[in-house]
């Protein structure tokens, strides 16, 4: 069971990547100057246009020193702004500029039109069947790293 619970981690891995890759490509006025941090720094604004840069690094999964090298990134790119927190001092606002929003915009439409086309070969049974494996998936996820969740 673990070696084949190993070859569809690496199948997930795998369509993650592709998935990304076609992103990135599908969307060449804003992603050539972009590293791959600087998108996902990107996403991890998800339906918010500032966030801290501690929520920010959490989001995206990197320690605060990356964090700040990669929003210093994005402020050379006129991405985001930085500001001190008018209420607490110690804390550091990172927000989106109207190029970081539409750059932003951009990437989850193409994110949207990549999954189309992925997907778009698919018939509606296999569809159906994909969104309740994941949804199973999802929640067997969940449980397994429920410990890890809420370090």
């Amino acid at each position: 069971m673990e070696k084949q619970l190993i070859e569809y981690l690496n199948l997930l891995r795998d369509f993650g990547r592709l998935y990304r890759d076609k992103i990135i490509d599908g969307n060449p006025q804003h992603n050539s100057d972009l590293k791959l941090s600087q998108i996902k720094a990107l996403y991890a604004f998800r339906d918010s246009d500032c966030l801290s840069m501690k929520e920010l690094a959490n989001n995206i999964g990197v320690k605060l020193p990356n964090m700040t090298m990669m929003v210093d990134n994005l402020m050379d790119e006129g991405i985001v702004e930085r500001d001190r927190d008018t209420h607490d001092r110690r804390k550091v606002i990172v927000r989106l500029t109207a190029k970081g929003k539409k750059v932003r915009s951009d990437l989850l439409a193409q994110r949207h039109r990549t999954a189309q086309t992925i997907f778009a070969e698919l018939d509606q049974s296999d569809k159906t069947q994909l969104l309740q494996s994941l949804r199973v998936v999802c929640k067997i996820l969940e449980k397994a790293f429920m410990k890890e969740m809420t370090q």
